[in-house]
């Protein structure tokens, strides 16, 4: 029995994309096998969630997935000649019997051998050889088998992005970090899995899958697209107000902190995030205002000063 992606992810299937990544992210968590080692089921549950996610995470799979089931992803998969197919069943058509040679007639002439054939690329639903007794499936795999490992980034070459190569089972691999992947996000490298075994009659390498685990910065913090920084600014900054250099990832800007600013307001650099494909998140600078590092008399005069600056009770709204 081909298992419910859906379920296997505990979500509906209207889901949106982010309920979806929500709720694989949860499960990879719990069940990583490098969190939970020699737990076999942690580590089943782990792979289910992760193939379920590889499909409903991609828009074109996850279209094919509902329109089709699993038989929609399979490789060949003819989605005009299935669509074809499924009109003329619901117009009564069928064809006669199990294996028998008996041939109905969909729309348009087509004959009904070749239409199924031609769904699964080109394969006659009758030719049993090569295939088990339980279904029509395949008896051997017509690939090599997918691979999966993790792949340790720092922060900053998840924003930015980076050509690496890795050592994979003995073998120099080539990978494109895109820029703005995130913890969690899933990358194949098609053909670079298991070789396909030399019965496969035209098989191919399977896929390599990495599953990134972004390393957090110490001083940036990411929600989505938007990146936020604690920004230490002086006592008289905040009171006269400054034009201050701030780093990023896509370089320094100068930003000016308003007088009488306080700790914790933020200033927002527009599209200085995290860029991914064609969106772009916002910068946000935290301000932290810093007391000085020296306290003396000339100090304690200065606060004595400017405490008579307060007209009001700073701490008037804090009632519980």
């Amino acid at each position: 029995m081909e298992a419910d992606y859906y379920k296997t992810l505990g979500v509906s299937r209207t889901a949106d994309d982010a309920t979806i990544k929500k709720a694989y992210r949860q499960i990879a968590r719990d069940n990583h096998p490098d969190l939970n080692p020699d737990d076999a089921v942690r580590e089943e549950r782990f792979k289910a969630a992760s193939v379920a996610f590889e499909v409903l995470s991609d828009p074109e799979k996850r279209k094919l997935y509902d329109e089709f089931g699993n038989d929609g992803l399979r490789d060949g998969f003819n989605v005009e000649q299935a669509r074809e197919y499924a009109r003329w069943q619901q117009t009564g058509g069928r064809p006669r019997g199990g294996n028998s040679r008996g041939r109905g007639q969909p729309q348009g002439g087509a004959n009904f051998e070749d239409l199924f054939g031609n769904i699964f690329g080109g394969r006659s639903p009758y030719d049993t050889s090569g295939y088990s007794d339980f279904g029509g499936f395949p008896s051997g795999p017509m690939k090599g088998q997918d691979l999966e490992a993790a792949l340790d980034l720092d922060f900053m070459t998840a924003v930015n992005g980076a050509e690496m190569e890795l050592t994979i089972g003995g073998r120099n691999v080539k990978v494109r970090i895109p820029q703005g992947a995130d913890d969690g996000d899933r990358l194949r490298l098609k053909g670079q899995g298991q070789a396909a075994p030399p019965q496969a009659p035209k098989g191919s390498a399977g896929d390599l899958i990495l599953t990134l685990k972004v390393k957090p910065h110490p001083l940036l913090r990411r929600e989505g697209l938007n990146l936020y920084l604690d920004f230490p600014v002086t006592m008289p900054e905040a009171i006269v107000g400054a034009k201050l250099d701030v780093p990023t990832p896509h370089g320094d800007f100068k930003v000016s902190i308003p007088a009488g600013v306080n700790s914790g307001a933020k200033l927002r650099l527009k599209e200085k995030g995290v860029h991914r494909g064609k969106k772009k998140g916002d910068y946000y600078v935290v301000i932290q205002i810093q007391a000085p590092d020296r306290i003396d008399d000339a100090t304690t005069a200065l606060a004595a000063s400017l405490a008579e600056a307060y007209t009001t009770d700073v701490r008037a709204d804090l009632a519980l």
